[in-house]
């Protein structure tokens, strides 16, 4: 009996956290951003491949705005939870979304993209998420 108050006290804590105008809610927007990248190639498995998307990677530190870049290829895991398919993620940091977004149009970022990631993906997905870690 004692722990069925703690699941309804999570849920308390984490929509409290979530609704606009609370204090958490307000540092967030003061936390770094994090864009992650995950591609699955054309031809699954292809170190080649592989290795032409780790050094284009290479050349997007040179954007402005572009705090840290990690990149690796997935690790195989028998856990149903972990989504293990994809063939590299790659790992972003930058002071704020206003950073992320001139990132995004840079001419660089975009020509690594059209010319050297692209034409060897069949698929990407991204998510972007504020660094939020409370201190």
């Amino acid at each position: 009996m004692k722990t069925i108050w703690i699941p309804a006290l999570v849920t308390v804590i984490v929509v409290s956290l979530l609704l606009p105008g609370s204090a958490v809610n307000a540092e967030f927007s003061n936390k770094g951003v994090v864009h992650t990248v995950f591609l699955w190639l054309k031809q699954s498995g292809n170190e080649q491949h592989r290795r032409q998307i780790m050094l284009a990677t290479d050349r997007l530190r040179a954007i402005p705005g572009v705090l840290d870049i990690r990149y690796g290829e997935a690790i195989a895991s028998c856990r149903a939870i972990v989504d293990d398919s994809f063939d590299v993620g790659i790992y972003f940091y930058f002071r704020d979304v206003a950073a992320m977004n001139r990132y995004l149009v840079d001419p660089v970022h975009e020509r690594v993209v059209e010319q050297d990631i692209r034409p060897i993906v069949e698929r990407i997905v991204i998510h972007d998420f504020h660094d939020a870690v409370l201190r």
